[in-house]
């Protein structure tokens, strides 16, 4: 039963079981846990796909992604950078502790790898969905370096840096069409911090490590590490709290819950078989653009 608090908004959160990660690996250059966004069974919309990596040599060719956002965050104590090439005309690296933001759109190719040979890539990797509104729009790619990324402090000395969205008076300059938050928060021990969620927003926790524990109105949840949960506000603006008593590293990814149909054909994620139809075509006509792969030494 969800309780009245005197003075307080009435909060409507609804949490989901707690979720492991699954293993998953390409060859012995890639390997992941993955959170697999529909065991939340649509309580992380618009989440599509949640990898916790390490790389550490060429894995992907050149291809193709339209109709969501491909993101790649490293980790700070990432070994070595992730280099991005797109059809774009980009090619740079991402440093440790930066965040690549892929908005594919209508179609784009790109390719992403080590750096440097021999220095492996800690990071994640995030696929967003966009709305039926933003699937046709032109593809944009946005960059922050790690020294570009701000960071919010707590009270109790706890950091979290906003690599998308905003947090109390902490604001990210990397601006994609559709509102999202994504945090990397080193929780201290002992420490506790409130997250507002929007109505109509989903939410996705992750334990990158440590262990923490997550409070909603409508329960609590205890997450060690590579595990998630999912929280949701349907109805009214709520908020979730999370505290830790040996100290955690978290992951908090949320965005408006699109409520749309679904239809995914490999890298191109649409509304309906004809829009993926029509992708495949773009794809084909090389309306996408074309990324040479790299010559092999």
């Amino acid at each position: 039963m969800i309780q009245k608090e005197k003075g307080h908004k009435e909060m409507t959160t609804l949490l989901t079981p707690v979720v492991s990660t699954q293993r998953a690996a390409l060859g012995s250059s890639f390997t992941a846990r993955r959170v697999e966004p529909e065991r939340f069974h649509g309580a992380a919309d618009p989440i599509m796909g949640f990898d916790h990596y390490r790389m550490n040599a060429v894995t992907f060719a050149p291809h193709p992604h339209a109709g969501f956002s491909a993101i790649s965050y490293l980790f700070e104590d990432s070994a070595g950078g992730l280099r991005n090439r797109d059809s774009l005309g980009n090619d740079f690296v991402v440093d440790p502790g930066g965040i690549l933001w892929t908005q594919a759109g209508s179609g784009v190719m790109h390719d992403e790898l080590p750096a440097e040979d021999g220095k492996e890539v800690h990071g994640l990797q995030i696929f967003i969905n966009l709305s039926a509104a933003n699937k046709d729009t032109a593809p944009r790619v946005l960059h922050l370096t790690a020294a570009e990324v701000p960071v919010w402090t707590s009270a109790g000395g706890s950091q979290m840096r906003v690599m998308v969205g905003s947090h109390e008076d902490v604001t990210s300059s990397l601006n994609p069409s559709e509102p999202a938050n994504l945090f990397d928060l080193a929780l201290v021990a002992g420490d506790g911090i409130d997250l507002p969620l929007a109505a109509g927003w989903d939410m996705l926790v992750y334990a990158e490590n440590g262990e923490a524990r997550i409070h909603t109105s409508n329960g609590e949840a205890v997450l060690k590490t590579g595990d998630a949960v999912a929280a949701s506000a349907p109805g009214k603006e709520s908020s979730v709290r999370l505290t830790s008593d040996g100290g955690a590293r978290l992951v908090i990814l949320s965005g408006r819950a699109l409520k749309e149909p679904v239809v995914q054909h490999g890298p191109f994620i649409m509304n309906s078989q004809a829009d993926i139809g029509a992708a495949i075509a773009r794809y084909q006509r090389g309306q996408m653009g074309v990324l040479a792969p790299l010559a092999q030494p």
